[in-house]
């Protein structure tokens, strides 16, 4: 099918002088650059639409009717399928142009992931991505340069795309940013949650950093913001996931089809994929207000959902 990729590489320097981005530790990767007033149709973007395996079965949340989590923000105290957040977003925060959003009906809370534009890949190489996870007596540390280990990211700059960047104003292009964490080895769950700052929560095994779920203005950053088709935007020149790729979930289950290691949050307790016990997909009444549970032999441990909050909704151990 044909793109509608456009090639302005050369104006690419004058464009970023003028664009001026806010911290990359909350994720907000837009700016006030004026984007076309054309309207945006289901056909101008069905090119970029994507179906998820995730999406292709009975288990799990409608792929085409996710709740919207924009109002499942809370500063208040941890409860189940919210992020508790430190601290709330910003709503005056530049972002997508909610008026050119076709894939969330604002009537009933929800999202269709299946209508939703993804960045398609292409020619954009940024080069290897790089991934190690060391152990001492007290502390594991994972470290990478926050490209994909696999080699698998979208063409950026979304600048290339009108139609995209109608929509969601990044300019941002990834490049390698070193990125360490290092966490207790042997957590401990703590005798009250802990809220989470927004931005960095963790790092993949595949070497990119994990963003929780809110966008700088405490939107749903997953339903909101437009990703690549391998799940991953940059802020900035740091490119991040907000949920989990459904590839890293491909690695080889555990014996009794539970879905093995994605990565590590900062409190040092892991992150799982998509399926518990018996290879079943989980859903948030699965968990509990942290996104996570407690079974032999992993003991505590996160997982991955395709709903809001995605990875986690609070710290269940002490972050450090």
């Amino acid at each position: 099918m044909k793109s509608n990729k456009v090639p302005i590489r050369p104006i690419r320097s004058y464009l970023a002088s003028l664009l001026l981005l806010i911290s990359a530790t909350a994720c907000d990767e837009s700016t006030g650059l004026v984007a076309s007033n054309s309207t945006q149709t289901w056909e101008d973007l069905s090119q970029y639409f994507i179906t998820p395996n995730i999406c292709k079965d009975a288990e799990g949340p409608d792929c085409t009717k996710l709740r919207l989590g924009d109002s499942e923000l809370t500063t208040l105290a941890p409860e189940r399928g919210k992020l508790f957040a430190c601290s709330g977003g910003n709503p005056n925060a530049p972002g997508s142009d909610q008026n050119k959003i076709t894939w969330i009906d604002w009537t009933n809370g929800t999202w269709n992931l299946l209508a939703k534009p993804f960045l398609p890949a292409g020619s954009f190489s940024p080069g290897n991505g790089t991934s190690s996870v060391t152990e001492s007596s007290s502390n594991r540390t994972i470290s990478g340069n926050n490209l994909p280990v696999d080699g698998k990211i979208g063409d950026w700059p979304m600048t290339d795309y009108p139609s995209l960047t109608a929509i969601d104003r990044n300019p941002g292009i990834p490049t390698a940013n070193n990125f360490s964490f290092t966490l207790q080895l042997d957590p401990s769950e703590a005798a009250n949650a802990s809220c989470v700052n927004l931005g960095p929560i963790g790092m993949t095994l595949n070497g990119v950093v994990l963003y929780d779920a809110v966008d700088a203005r405490g939107n749903d950053a997953v339903a909101h913001e437009i990703v690549d088709l391998y799940g991953g935007h940059p802020a900035q020149s740091d490119y991040h996931y907000h949920f989990v790729p459904e590839r890293l979930d491909e690695i080889a289950p555990l014996v009794d089809g539970h879905s093995g290691l994605i990565g590590y949050i900062r409190d040092g307790f892991g992150l799982y994929g998509y399926n518990g016990s018996g290879g079943q997909e989980l859903t948030n009444d699965d968990l509990d207000e942290c996104h996570g549970h407690s079974h032999d032999p992993i003991g505590y441990h996160y997982h991955a959902t395709i709903e809001y909050p995605y990875t986690i909704g609070c710290y269940r151990g002490t972050p450090i």
